[in-house]
């Protein structure tokens, strides 16, 4: 975390500052020291948490994370506007160091008691040697990139439909509403006593995204987005529950960051696609393209897990394979 800080703390100022064209590198090194926030929270909560309270445990995280979509937008352009894009940098960039320097006071676990005591009884097989990839967790990254294309697909489309319509000042109202269903999706999942399979709540997640570009005006808009906006946290939820108990606790931690590596993928794939269909078709093609990205890839990772040799081992506590 330490290099993160130490870079975010000198990065931000030099982008408020710069020209486009060392924009573009300092992006990129921007991005390469994000602070793998995700996959460290995730990943702590599974070491503390037993496996029977991990999705309540994943829901309450996704819950937090969507109130900050929520309101790290509106506060983020609101800066951007009264006060200028440099100040609004400054502002993310401090929170995003203080959010690191609180990491580090925090020192949450990442391995449990048992592997702390595997140094000092090695087992058979070295922890890095021990296999974590497998069918079912390439199914479960690829889920997590068709997620992530069906929530940028939406994103961008409600931007390009609010400007068709010439409202794009209500994009707040648009966003509040989704961000708010979405919230209310991952409360619901996490009172749940068993888990839902993360490929049928994607496929739902992209038949309820191709629909939303239907509405033609403010409020159709944002009440056709709240079902797509229901699924959200559910199925982000889901694959990361998944994640975490088909991973061993030695390579959880890499497996996680694989996951968010696909997230990631699933986001910088969605967007020039969903762009150039709004471009062409305008913006109910980016709500079809990518929920059909989703629903596409959720019937891929069905179809597939078909076969016995990618079905993951049953276990009692979950509600059969990841499909």
């Amino acid at each position: 975390v330490m290099p993160s800080i130490i870079a975010v703390a000198l990065l931000y100022p030099l982008a408020a500052n710069s020209t486009y064209v060392y924009l573009i590198p300092l992006s990129f090194l921007m991005g390469l020291f994000l602070i793998p926030v995700f996959s460290m929270v995730r990943l702590s909560l599974s070491v503390m948490l037993e496996e029977g309270q991990r999705r309540t445990a994943f829901s309450a995280d996704s819950i937090v994370s969507e109130a900050s979509f929520i309101i790290g937008p509106a506060a983020g352009a609101f800066l951007a506007t009264q006060f200028g894009a440099d100040i609004a940098l400054y502002a993310v960039g401090a929170c995003e160091a203080i959010a690191g320097l609180m990491f580090l006071w925090l020192d949450p676990p990442t391995r449990s008691v048992r592997d702390e005591l595997t140094e000092i009884e090695p087992s058979a097989v070295p922890a890095h040697k021990q296999p974590w990839m497998s069918g079912p967790m390439a199914f479960l990254s690829l889920i997590s990139a068709g997620a992530v294309a069906a929530l940028i697909a939406t994103d961008l489309s409600i931007v390009a439909e609010l400007r068709d319509l010439h409202e794009v000042g209500a994009v707040g109202l648009v966003y509040a509403l989704w961000g708010l269903s979405s919230l209310l999706g991952g409360l619901v999942y996490g009172l749940l006593s068993r888990s839902l399979r993360p490929t049928y709540l994607l496929l739902a997640l992209g038949l309820f995204t191709i629909p939303v570009g239907l509405g033609g005006h403010v409020w159709s808009l944002a009440l056709w987005v709240v079902p797509a906006g229901f699924l959200c946290a559910p199925t982000m939820t889901a694959a990361a529950e998944w994640v975490a108990k088909l991973a061993p606790e030695e390579r959880r931690g890499e497996a996680m960051g694989w996951q968010g590596t696909a997230l990631t993928i699933g986001g910088a794939a969605a967007s020039p696609v969903v762009g150039a269909a709004i471009d062409d078709v305008g913006a109910w093609g980016g709500f079809a393209v990518g929920g059909a990205i989703a629903a596409v890839i959720a019937l891929v990772c069905w179809g597939a897990q078909l076969i016995p040799a990618f079905r993951p081992e049953a276990h009692p506590s979950l509600d059969g394979a990841p499909r």
